[in-house]
């Protein structure tokens, strides 16, 4: 837990306790338990600090795992917005089946607000112009949006996406410990995701919550996409290929469905991505699919990424 006194950054500590439950309470036999009780029981340790946002995790010598507090802000941030910008983006272009849930009107306040806060999410990757050692966003104005504490129709869905993909992100790490992994390869990383998304894979079936889960895991890896614009690196795995691989996990109704949850996240992440970096990615045609746009999009990647492959 933080030192001194120190407060968690807005909204992480409304959400870490459910965070750690739910890390807890996936674990599902007595290696993973006996692993907890003898290297990681009180071995979370959250760093806090206002450095633009990098890397989520780490597991750190003494088998503790460091998680970046600015992080879990930020994926908190990312969930919402896009959960709420994709919704009322629906309602507001007359695309939702049925009858839609809130009025034109409350969807405009919602989309305005939630387009306010991305913005101010996407400040977070970047240093403050006076001051290098600082993210440019503002810690006040973040302070102000929706959060646990100040609840609206979108909150609850919108942080049990974040504490779906803070949990991913720790099993990550846990992962990590228990086949003492001893070096950084792409191998030992896409040994940890699968570790991580088994674990969650088998509690979200029990509850009925894979869709929640599943969306929190590509979400939490397309905070890394944000993190490392290039996808590329020597000893991961590239960004896109391990959401790609965590596709394979999921459930039939949400793989093979073209139009579900997950591709729709895929869809929009990327435009969002693309549109703050300016990179060039195809757009979605009249009648095409989510799924078949998704695969598009990873197509359009392979040349972004050999442009701006690391050697």
């Amino acid at each position: 837990m933080p030192k001194d006194n120190q407060m968690l950054h807005f909204p992480v500590g409304y959400i870490m306790d459910r965070v750690l439950s739910l890390f807890h309470e996936v674990v599902s036999d007595n290696v993973h338990l006996q692993a907890i009780d003898n290297g990681l029981k009180k071995g979370i340790k959250y760093v806090l600090n206002d450095a633009p946002v990098g890397q989520p995790a780490s597991l750190t010598g003494e088998n503790i795992i460091e998680i970046n507090d600015n992080y879990c802000e930020f994926l908190y941030l990312i969930c919402y917005s896009f959960l709420v910008i994709n919704d009322c983006l629906l309602i507001l272009t007359d695309r939702v089946d049925g009858e839609a849930s809130i009025s034109k009107e409350e969807a405009k306040a919602y989309y305005i607000e939630a387009d306010e806060m991305l913005t101010e999410a996407l400040k977070m990757l970047s240093p403050n112009e006076n001051d290098k050692l600082y993210m440019s966003a503002s810690r006040g104005k973040i302070m102000n949006f929706p959060n646990t504490s100040k609840p609206n129709r979108y909150t609850d869905y919108s942080d049990s996406m974040a504490i779906a993909g803070l949990t991913y992100i720790l099993h990550h790490e846990f992962g990590h410990f228990i086949f003492e992994h001893e070096e950084d390869t792409p191998f030992n990383e896409l040994d940890a995701d699968r570790h991580a998304i088994l674990q969650l894979k088998k509690w979200g079936e029990a509850t009925k919550n894979e869709n929640t889960i599943f969306a929190g895991i590509i979400l939490a890896l397309v905070a890394s996409a944000f993190i490392n614009p290039a996808l590329t690196a020597t000893s991961y795995p590239d960004i896109d290929d391990r959401i790609e691989y965590a596709l394979q996990f999921a459930d039939d109704s949400l793989k093979n469905n073209p139009d579900s949850l997950l591709y729709r996240i895929i869809g929009f992440s990327a435009n969002i991505w693309a549109s703050h970096f300016q990179i060039d990615i195809p757009k979605m045609t009249a009648g095409e699919s989510y799924k078949g746009y998704a695969c598009r999009i990873k197509s359009a990647l392979i040349d972004h990424k050999r442009k701006t492959k690391i050697i």
